[in-house]
C-alpha cells in the first residue's frame, strides 16, 4: 500500500543519513589523526634522512636514505654514559616514582573521599591550592631544603623519588577523589559486615574499582617524570648518572653544529618506552579519564 511504501522511503532515508553522518564523523576523525600523528611520523622519517634533506622538504619518507642518525645516537660521550644507560638511569627513578605516587595518592584520595575529621575542609583547600602553585616557585627553596638533606647528586636519585611518597602530585589525588565518589558506599559496608578493616577494605575493594583511574595516573606520572628535564638537571651532577633528556641535550654541540638526524633519533629511541606503555594501557587510560570525570 501507498503508507508501507512512504514507511519504506522513510527508513531508506534515515539509513543514509545516518551513513553520511557516519562517513562524515570518520573523514572528520581521520584528518584530524593524521593532522596529530604527522609530527611523529615525519620525526621517524627524519631520523633515516642525511641533515641537509631534513629541512628542506615535508615529505616522511627519506630521498636519500641513511642510518647515521643512529650510529652517531648510541655513541658514548666520554665513555661515561650512552643512550641506553641514559635510558636506564632514567627509568631507575621513574619506576619507583609511579609506583609512590600511585600508593600516596590513592590513600590520600582514601582518606579525603570516604572519612570524616577534624579540620578536613581545610586541610583540603589548602592541598587543592597547591595546584596553582607553578613548579618554578618551588625549585629554590626545595633546593635549598635537599642541598641541606645532601641530597644533591644522591646515586639514588633521592630529591626525584622521595617527594612522591607524600603525594605531593595534587592533580592525582584529585582525580581519584573524583573517581571515588562514584563507587557506591555499600560496597565498603559489605566489606566491614564480613569482617574486614579499613585496610583491607582498601585493598579488597577501593582498589580493583579505582584500577582504571589509578592506570591513568600512573600513565600520567610515567610520561612527565620521564620528558622532565629541570628536576634531573638540578638534582643530578654526575655525567654517569645523566638521565635521557639531559643525555638529549647533550646531543646538541652549538660549536660543531646540530646534527639533527642523531638529535631526533636519540630522541626517538628514549621515548619508545612511554608509546608502548600508553598503547599497553590505552583502554583503562581512557576509561580511567572518562569516568574520573563524571560525577555520580
Amino acid at each position: 500500500s501507498g503508507c508501507t511504501m512512504q514507511m519504506r522511503r522513510d527508513n531508506m532515508n534515515l539509513k543514509t543519513k545516518r551513513t553520511v553522518q557516519v562517513v562524515i564523523r570518520y573523514i572528520i576523525l581521520i584528518a584530524v589523526g593524521i593532522f596529530m600523528i604527522y609530527p611523529l611520523l615525519w620525526m621517524i622519517g627524519a631520523t633515516f634522512k642525511p641533515n641537509n634533506e631534513i629541512f628542506s622538504t615535508i615529505n616522511i619518507l627519506p630521498k636519500a636514505f641513511t642510518t647515521e642518525g643512529y650510529k652517531a645516537a648510541v655513541k658514548s660521550y666520554g665513555g661515561d654514559i650512552n643512550i641506553w644507560k641514559a635510558m636506564l638511569n632514567t627509568y631507575s627513578y621513574v619506576i619507583p616514582a609511579v609506583i609512590f605516587t600511585v600508593v600516596s595518592s590513592t590513600i590520600t584520595a582514601y582518606g579525603f573521599g570516604r572519612f570524616k575529621f577534624k579540620g578536613r575542609g581545610i586541610l583540603f583547600a589548602i592541598l587543592m591550592s597547591t595546584l596553582f602553585l607553578p613548579q618554578v616557585v618551588l625549585n629554590v627553596p626545595q633546593y635549598i631544603m635537599y642541598n641541606n638533606f645532601g641530597w644533591i647528586g644522591s646515586k639514588l636519585y633521592l630529591p626525584l623519588i622521595v617527594p612522591s611518597l607524600f603525594a605531593t602530585d595534587t592533580y592525582f589525588v584529585f582525580m581519584l577523589i573524583q573517581f571515588l565518589r562514584n563507587i557506591p558506599k555499600e560496597l565498603e559496608e559489605a566489606a566491614r559486615i564480613d569482617g574486614c578493616n579499613v585496610f583491607q577494605t582498601l585493598i579488597k575493594v577501593i582498589v580493583p574499582m579505582l584500577m582504571p583511574a589509578i592506570v591513568s595516573c600512573a600513565l600520567f606520572k610515567f610520561m612527565w617524570a620521564s620528558n622532565e628535564f629541570l628536576g634531573p638537571l638540578l638534582y643530578v651532577n654526575t655525567p654517569a648518572k645523566y638521565t635521557a633528556t639531559i643525555f638529549v641535550k647533550l646531543t646538541m654541540d652549538s660549536d660543531s653544529g646540530f646534527a639533527w638526524n642523531r638529535i631526533l633519533a636519540t630522541s626517538l629511541i628514549s621515548v619508545i618506552p612511554s608509546i608502548f606503555i600508553f598503547f599497553i594501557a590505552q583502554n583503562q587510560f581512557v576509561e580511567g579519564i572518562s569516568a574520573g570525570g563524571v560525577k555520580g
